[in-house]
C-alpha cells in the first residue's frame, strides 16, 4: 500500500512539474491560434453551462456574434469539464489549468496502470513519468498549445489497460471499461480517436495471436462499436451534419496533410518543423537505446518476459514515423478519413505512448545489482539515461521558451478569439468573410418595415425580443441560421427565413406588438443520438450489475 502511494505521489509530482510554468503565471503564454481557439471555446461553453445548458452546441460569440455550431463538430469534453469546474472556481483561467493538471496526472496514472500488467513497480513508475515528460507531450501543451489534444493523452493507455485485463480475466466489466474509455477519447479529441483506432485494431490482433483467439477480436470490436454508441450524442450529429457547414475548407486550407509531412524540403526552414523533427530524432535514439538495453539484459537471463510487447511497441513506433513522412503519401490517399486528421505529425502522440512503454519495459529489466556488477550493463544504462535526460532537457526548454500572456491579450481572446471557417454554416456564401467589423453592431434590426425593438434576453441558446411595428415587417437577426433554431412569435412557431449570401435569420412579423422567442433546440437527429447514448449507458450499467451479481453468487457457493 505504501509503495503504491509513493508511486502515485511521484506521478503527481511529475504532472506538477510539467505544468509549473502555467501555475507560476497568472495567465497562459503568448502563443498562437490554437491557444486562442481553446480559450475562446472554453469561455463560451462555460457561459452556456452557467445558463443551464449542460452541452452547449451553439457558440454565440463566434463570427462576430453570428455564432457557429462548433461543438457539434469539435469534441467538447475538455470544454465541458472546464465549464463544470468553473461553476466551483470563479476564475476560468484557473479552471482551465486545473483540468489541464488533472489530464496530465491521469496520463501518468493510466500509463502506470497499463505497464503494471506486465512490468514491475519501478518500470511502471518510470514509464508513467516518461509519458508525462517526453518532449512531444510538453511540446503539445506549450508550443502547439492544443489543450484538448493534450488532455486526450490519458485515454490511450487506459483503453489498452482494459483490453489487456479483459483478455486475461475474461470479465465483461473490463470491456465495458474499454468502451467508456474509447467513448471518452472520441468525446475529447476526434482526430486522436481516429488515429488511435488503428492502434486498437493492431493491439486486438496482438492479443488474439498471443492466446486470446477469436473471442478477443470479437469482444474488442464490440467494445469499440459500443464506445461509439456511448458517444453517439456527439458522434452522430458530427458525422451527419457536416453537409450543413463549409467542411470543404479542410481540404483547401494551408493545413492540408501533404504540406505538413516531416522532413520535407519545403518545411526545412520552418522553426516549428525544426522542433518537431528534433523530437523525432531524439525519439529514434531513445528507442534504439531501450532496445539495446532490453535485449542485452534478455541475453543474460532465461525466460525474460515482455518480448512480445517490445516487438509490438517498436513496430507501432516505426509505423508512426513512417506515416509522418512523405513516404506514406500513398497510404494517406488510400485510407478513408485519414486526410481529415490534417497533420501527419499528430502520430507523434502515438509514438510518445509506445516510447514510454518501451522505457518502462527497459527499466523493468534493470536492477542495481546488475549495474554494479556488469560493466556492459553500466555503459548501456548510462547511454540510455543520457538520452533520456536529453529528452527531458528538451522538454524543459519547451517549458521555458514562452513569454507570459498579458492580461489585455487574454481579455481580447475571451471577447474575440479565433474562428473555425470549416464550421461556418453553408448559407454564408463567403466562408472566409472577416467578421471583426460586425462586433458592436445591433443584433436585431428591421430589414423591411419599421418600428421599435427591445431585447429582453440574449443568451447563447435563446433570445427573447419584443418588437412593435405599425404594419407587417421583417426582422433581421444577426445570427446564422442552422438546423435547430426555432422561432416563436406570440407563442406560435413560424418558419425562419434565411438572408441571401449572409445566412442571417429573417423573421416575418405581423403588425402590432410581438414577443419573439428564438431557441436553439435539438433536431430529431440530435434527440435520437442523445437517446442512443443514454440507452447505451444504461445497458453498460446493467452489464456491470449482472456481472457483479454473478460473481457474488459464485462466492456464496464457494
Amino acid at each position: 500500500m505504501m509503495k503504491t502511494t509513493i508511486s502515485f505521489l511521484s506521478l503527481a509530482l511529475g504532472a506538477l512539474f510539467a505544468i509549473t510554468p502555467l501555475l507560476i503565471h497568472s495567465g497562459f503564454f503568448s502563443g498562437g491560434w490554437d491557444l486562442s481557439l481553446h480559450l475562446y471555446h472554453a469561455f463560451q461553453v462555460s457561459e452556456g453551462i452557467k445558463e443551464g445548458v449542460f452541452y452547449p452546441r451553439w457558440l454565440a460569440l463566434s463570427n462576430g456574434g453570428y455564432g457557429a455550431p462548433i461543438t457539434i463538430f469539435y469534441a467538447p469534453l475538455f470544454y465541458i469539464l472546464t465549464g463544470a469546474v468553473n461553476l466551483i472556481i470563479p476564475s476560468l483561467v484557473i479552471s482551465l489549468k486545473a483540468v489541464t493538471f488533472f489530464g496530465f496526472l491521469l496520463s501518468g496514472v493510466t500509463m502506470y496502470l497499463f505497464l503494471r500488467n506486465f512490468c514491475n513497480r519501478m518500470g511502471s513508475l518510470v514509464g508513467g513519468i516518461a509519458y508525462l515528460l517526453l518532449p512531444y507531450h510538453i511540446f503539445d501543451l506549450y508550443i502547439r498549445e492544443t489543450l484538448a489534444e493534450t488532455f486526450a493523452f490519458f485515454w490511450l493507455p487506459l483503453i489498452l489497460y482494459f483490453m489487456y485485463r479483459g483478455t486475461r480475466e475474461n470479465r465483461i466489466s473490463y470491456w465495458i471499461g474499454m468502451a467508456f474509455s474509447y467513448a471518452g477519447l472520441v468525446f475529447t479529441h476526434l482526430a486522436s480517436a481516429y488515429i488511435f483506432s488503428f492502434v486498437i485494431a493492431a493491439y486486438t490482433i496482438f492479443l488474439s495471436l498471443r492466446g486470446g483467439g477469436g473471442r478477443v477480436f470479437l469482444k474488442s470490436m464490440a467494445a469499440s462499436f459500443f464506445g461509439l454508441s456511448l458517444s453517439a450524442v456527439y458522434f452522430i450529429p458530427m458525422l451527419l451534419e457536416r453537409k450543413f457547414v463549409h467542411i470543404e475548407w479542410l481540404k483547401n486550407g494551408p493545413w492540408v496533410y501533404d504540406r505538413n509531412f516531416l522532413f520535407m524540403k519545403e518545411n526545412s526552414f520552418n522553426p516549428f518543423y525544426g522542433m518537431v523533427e528534433q523530437i523525432v530524432q531524439l525519439s529514434v535514439l531513445i528507442v534504439i537505446a531501450s532496445l539495446v538495453l532490453y535485449y542485452y539484459k534478455k541475453k543474460t537471463r532465461s525466460g525474460f518476459p515482455n518480448q512480445d510487447h517490445v516487438l509490438f511497441s517498436t513496430s507501432v513506433f516505426v509505423f508512426t514515423i513512417f506515416i509522418s513522412t512523405p513516404l506514406s503519401k500513398l497510404v494517406w490517399e488510400l485510407v478513408p478519413g485519414l486526410t481529415t486528421t490534417l497533420f501527419p505529425w499528430r502520430w507523434l502522440m502515438i509514438s510518445t505512448f509506445v516510447i514510454a512503454a518501451l522505457i518502462g519495459i527497459s527499466f523493468d529489466t534493470l536492477s542495481f545489482t546488475d549495474i554494479k556488477t556488469d560493466r556492459t550493463t553500466r555503459v548501456t544504462a548510462a547511454v540510455f539515461l543520457s538520452i533520456l535526460i536529453v529528452n527531458f532537457y528538451l522538454s524543459a526548454v519547451y517549458l521555458s521558451v514562452k513569454e507570459p500572456m498579458q492580461k489585455k491579450d487574454l481579455d481580447r481572446i475571451f471577447s474575440e478569439g479565433a474562428e473555425l471557417i470549416e464550421y461556418r454554416p453553408i448559407w454564408l456564401v463567403d466562408m472566409q468573410k472577416d467578421f471583426s467589423q460586425e462586433r458592436g453592431t445591433l443584433p436585431v434590426v428591421f430589414r423591411e418595415g419599421q418600428g421599435s425593438v427591445e431585447i429582453t434576453s440574449w443568451k447563447s441558446q435563446s433570445r427573447l425580443i419584443k418588437a412593435i411595428s405599425p404594419s407587417a415587417a421583417t426582422l433581421r437577426i444577426s445570427t446564422f441560421f442552422y438546423p435547430g433554431w426555432t422561432a416563436l412569435i406570440n407563442g406560435k412557431e413560424i418558419p425562419i427565413g434565411i438572408e441571401k449570401d449572409s445566412g442571417a435569420m429573417l423573421l416575418s412579423l405581423p403588425s402590432g406588438e410581438n414577443t419573439v422567442l428564438l431557441e436553439f433546440r435539438d433536431t430529431p437527429l440530435r434527440r435520437a443520438a442523445k437517446w442512443i447514448s443514454i440507452l447505451s449507458f444504461f445497458v453498460a450499467l446493467s452489464g456491470l450489475v449482472i456481472e457483479r451479481q454473478k460473481r457474488n453468487q459464485v462466492r456464496s457457493h464457494t
